[in-house]
């Protein structure tokens, strides 16, 4: 499976929608504002819990476009972006060189994390598309506190839940595809099962955060936004226009390290 999600992520990290995230006008925006690659409430939580960045060592698994990477360093801490995707790094050091950004890059798979060492970072941050990829929260969890220091914060920005069980599309009535317990074979992970398995690591949860979507990305492809006129994208986060914007959308997890 590992094998797979590298050759998946490898072909798409060149695609349309990835070059896109990567383009000029995406990366000139984030480096003049660095907090737009976060959720405005996850900005919060990661100013409330680790207000200092300047010289903190953070580590991002998973680290996929890579836009939260660049954000860290701009705000000045001491990041290391890891991913399972060497084109995804070799796509996101390539900025980092030309935007004179000092990033360690690894390949790592973020179960397992073998190529970072024991309590080195005070910050593990995650965004959103990590858990649908992981197969084994419990290995996950317990080598994000193998790396972290003692005391260290762990910050996870996904998909909710919730959604799961639905068909998501925007504007129509809900409809059921898949019991919310049927975790396999989708990975589809459920607030039990990641809230069980940080405590089993040895996570204090300290604040957990259900949020909405912010803007159209959430319900649509890159493809299909291309197609949307702004009356057809019209109130589409209201949950009396779109019925399904009355779940969360997204969910945000602060633990430490005990």
């Amino acid at each position: 499976m590992i094998d797979e999600i590298k050759e998946h992520w490898n072909g798409v990290s060149d695609s349309q929608w990835y070059r896109s995230l990567r383009s000029s006008e995406k990366i000139d925006a984030l480096f003049a504002e660095p907090e737009r690659a976060f959720h405005p409430e996850v900005m919060r939580q990661i100013r409330t819990h680790t207000p200092v960045l300047k010289d903190l060592r953070v580590l991002l698994p998973s680290s996929g476009d890579n836009h939260a990477v660049f954000a860290f360093a701009l705000m000045g801490a001491v990041v290391t972006s890891a991913d399972i995707s060497e084109r995804q790094l070799e796509n996101a050091e390539k900025i980092a060189k030309e935007r004179g950004l000092d990033i360690r890059f690894v390949c790592d798979d973020t179960m397992t994390l073998s190529n970072i060492g024991d309590d080195t970072y005070d910050l593990v941050y995650t965004s959103n598309g990590t858990l649908s990829w992981i197969n084994d929260i419990e290995s996950m969890y317990r080598n994000f506190a193998r790396v972290l220091k003692k005391g260290g914060m762990l910050i996870q920005y996904d998909i909710h839940p919730f959604t799961r069980p639905f068909s998501c599309e925007a504007y129509k009535a809900p409809q059921i595809v898949k019991s919310y317990h049927d975790v396999l074979p989708h990975l589809h992970w459920r607030i039990q099962d990641l809230l069980n398995a940080q405590v089993r690591a040895g996570f204090m949860v300290t604040e957990l955060a259900e949020l909405p979507a912010v803007d159209a990305s959430f319900w649509y492809t890159y493809q299909e936004l291309q197609t949307k006129t702004e009356q057809e994208l019209k109130n589409i986060n209201d949950p009396k226009e779109n019925p399904m914007a009355a779940l969360p959308a997204w969910i945000a997890f602060v633990s430490k390290k005990q």
